[in-house]
């Protein structure tokens, strides 16, 4: 489930914090992968751990849990990436991997998608990945602050430069308070709509949301956008430790643009 509660932390600095954030990958993936033999191990698996150095969240870091290295989990999530979808048989590939991935393909196909062929709005997907996001879970310290929303960007920049399809189930783990289908399972769920439907994010079936490839680019050109609005004329004569990943992202990049010319 790609649910994660938000509310709001009123700590002071986690948001300048986040700036700071890493992302770590692990592939669980067969050597020889074979759509069509072996179906249910060609979908990649991965997992992936958010974190931030303890020390950045001076000067109560000592209220963090940090592991051995010093580092505090923000996050982690599961994904799937299914390669050159276009190629492979939808339904047989999810389905022999997993119930789970089944009920992704089920909602594509009731969207109107061929069992055999991926299809977006009528639009069959001919070449690119396919990714289904199984779940992010955000630490409680750090809701409220959109890191569910930052985790998933940079996942679809690292692994997922070859998607043209990301799908995800915007609904909450039940818990013992909360059955499938009661009135704050309901609130939850549109809740989570609402959250992903800020990346561009659409409703496909009941709670299956789908974000296709034009929207994605939208979703990062609003980033590059969002570096226009520094100024980075002041930003230059800041010592680079004391600027956030955004900000020294913006004036390395500016500093290329200059170059180039």
């Amino acid at each position: 489930m790609a649910g994660i509660e938000m509310q709001p932390d009123n700590h002071d600095g986690i948001g300048d914090a986040l700036q700071w954030m890493r992302l770590t990958y692990a592939l669980d993936y067969a050597a020889r992968p074979d759509s069509w033999e072996r179906p249910e191990d060609y979908p990649q698996s991965w997992s992936i751990r958010a974190y931030i150095d303890a020390d950045i969240l001076e000067p109560d870091y000592d209220t963090f849990d940090a592991d051995a290295h010093g580092r505090v989990t923000v996050a982690e999530a599961s994904v799937y990436l299914v390669p050159d979808v276009g190629n492979v048989n939808l339904f047989d590939t999810l389905d022999a991997h997993s119930a789970e991935l089944s009920r992704f393909a089920e909602a594509f196909i009731v969207a109107g998608s061929e069992p055999s062929q991926l299809s977006v709005e009528g639009e069959p997907v001919l070449e690119g990945d396919l990714m289904i996001v199984s779940w992010v879970s955000v630490q409680p310290r750090f809701r409220g602050h959109r890191a569910g929303q930052q985790v998933l960007k940079a996942i679809l920049g690292a692994i997922g430069r070859g998607t043209v399809v990301t799908v995800l189930h915007a609904a909450p783990g039940l818990k013992d308070d909360m059955d499938e289908g009661s009135l704050k399972h309901r609130r939850e769920c549109r809740a989570l709509a609402k959250y992903w439907g800020e990346l561009g994010f659409r409703p496909l079936d009941g709670t299956t949301m789908v974000l296709i490839y034009e929207d994605m680019l939208a979703m990062l050109e609003d980033e590059d956008q969002e570096d226009d609005d520094l100024n980075l004329d002041e930003l230059r004569d800041v010592p680079l430790m004391q600027l956030s990943q955004k900000q020294r992202d913006a004036v390395f990049r500016n500093l290329r643009v200059t170059f180039d010319e």
